[in-house]
């Protein structure tokens, strides 16, 4: 289960991961309705699938962390902010 995050939360004392999703630069876009997000970070692309909890970076393909790469947290917490649109590809109120 990933960290729970939002605006008021407080960096410090979340997980290193977490923490990475907050503060990188990347930016998050739908692919196509069923949870396929698309993350660009730092000159790569990885593709996230938030309902089946995967993404294609190395960490996530080498390790499987417990709640996610920071790639899979930074799409969950812009779907939660309504920064992106949800899975179902309905745009946020």
């Amino acid at each position: 289960m990933r960290e729970i995050v939002s605006d008021q939360t407080h960096s410090a004392g979340l997980e290193a991961r977490t923490q990475r999703a907050l503060n990188e630069e990347m930016v998050v876009s739908l692919l196509a309705k069923g949870g396929q997000y698309e993350v660009r970070s730092f000159g790569r692309v990885y593709d996230v699938d938030i309902i089946t909890e995967t993404c294609t970076c190395s960490d996530w393909q080498q390790r499987k962390p417990d709640g996610g790469c920071k790639h899979l947290r930074r799409v969950d917490h812009e779907i939660k902010q309504g920064h992106v649109p949800r899975p179902d590809g309905r745009l946020p109120m």
